[in-house]
Order: structure tokens, then sequence, then C-alpha cells
């Protein structure tokens, strides 16, 4: 169980990394589903082994300290060190040199602190309880940085950050053709006009020939991602 919790949070680790200095959509709404897997497969892997080993209440201490220290409240630092800007229609977050020293120092806070509560009757805690430090940590920083961002997308209006819509359009005479609307704010694309002339003024009736398809990213990301400011 050990190494299975070391390997698969150090390649969660790894690629949490390395999405901290990417340029990165903050979505409207806080759903922080990765922090809650994590947290709970934490949990069950935490109470798995504290049902084989004893574990001190002195050692649970210290499990909540790190919770406590490392994972709440330099999540938060985290969370407040990171550029929070909108551009394009959306909100964006990118974290920096300080972002990723507070990571480090995160990671010292977890596996020192429990290597003291080692001393106390609680030794070999670090790799179980790993995941659920990570998806604590995580879900901190996860929500400063949505509080941040939260009247950004009030002054963007409720349009800002739509997903990708396309637009298929099909004639009945000549070579089928297709055009493309990005939705949210901003000009039009080049359907809007020829979806409109072919509907002619005053036109309600849903058009047979048109076919309307919405694709949505799970991962709320816009067309393109600007540089930071």
């Amino acid at each position: 169980m050990s190494f299975f919790s070391y390997a698969l949070g150090a390649v969660i680790l790894v690629l949490v990394l390395l999405r901290q200095v990417r340029v990165r959509p903050v979505p409207r709404v806080f759903g922080p589903r990765l922090p809650l897997v994590l947290g709970v497969i934490g949990l069950f892997e935490l109470f798995s082994y504290a049902g084989g080993h004893h574990v001190s209440a002195g050692a649970w201490g210290w499990v909540v300290g790190t919770l406590l220290v490392g994972a709440l409240g330099l999540g938060a630092l985290r969370g407040l060190s990171m550029r929070v800007w909108a551009g394009e229609g959306w909100v964006f977050r990118q974290g920096n040199a300080l972002t990723m020293g507070l990571w480090l120092v995160s990671l010292l806070v977890h596996f020192a602190g429990n290597a003291a509560g080692g001393q106390a009757g609680g030794a070999g805690l670090a790799a179980p309880s790993f995941l659920l430090y990570l998806g604590v940590t995580l879900s901190m920083q996860s929500y400063v940085v949505f509080r941040r961002a939260l009247p950004l997308w009030q002054q963007l209006g409720p349009d800002a950050g739509r997903p990708l819509q396309v637009q298929f359009m099909q004639f009945m005479q000549g070579p089928g053709s297709f055009f493309t609307n990005f939705g949210g704010p901003g000009p039009a694309g080049p359907g809007a006009s020829a979806r409109g002339a072919s509907r002619g003024p005053g036109a309600t009736a849903h058009d047979p020939t048109v076919i309307d398809v919405e694709v949505v990213d799970d991962d709320h990301d816009p067309p393109q991602l600007p540089p930071p400011r």
C-alpha cells in the first residue's frame, strides 16, 4: 500500500506542478473534482493503514497539524501568490516562482511533520496520508484562486466564458458547406450573416437545413489562451 501511495502521489504531484506554471482558465463555478477524488482515496488509505498498525494519539495530532498548517495554510498562500487576470472574455491564472517555492515548503511540512509524528508512534504515516494532504491543499489553493477570480467574472458579465459553439449549415442545392461561430462576447463569425440571409427578414420558423451543434470542453478551456499581462 505504501508503494502504491508513493507512486500514485508522485505521478499526480508532477502533473499538478506542471500545471501550476501554465496559463489556465479559472472556472466560474467552484468544483474541485480532482482534489475531492484525491481526498477520498487518501482517507481510505489512511484508515486502512491505521487499521493494521498502531497509531498513537500523538501521531494523529501530527497528521492534523500538518493538514492545518501545511495543507490549508500554505495552500491559501499559494492561491494568493498566483497571478489572476481577465482577458479575451475569460479569467486566467498562472503560478510563479513564489508559488513553486511555497509548494516546496508544503511538501517539506508534510514529510517533516510525519517524520516527527513517527517519533510519537506513527511511523509510516507519510505515505498513506499523502494523497489526503495533496487533496486538501489543492482544494484550498483552488478555492482562494476562485474567490479572487469572482470579481473579474462579474465585471466580464454573464456571457463571458461560454464554451465553444460550432454551427453547421448545409444547403439543399450545391456542394455542402459549413460556417463556424464561437460563443461568448465578440463579433459573430462568418456564418452569422449567411444564416440571417437564408431565413430572410422577420423569419422565426426553424430552418430544417440548419444543424446546431454545441461542443463543451470539460476543462473549460477557451479557444486560445493569451499570455499573462
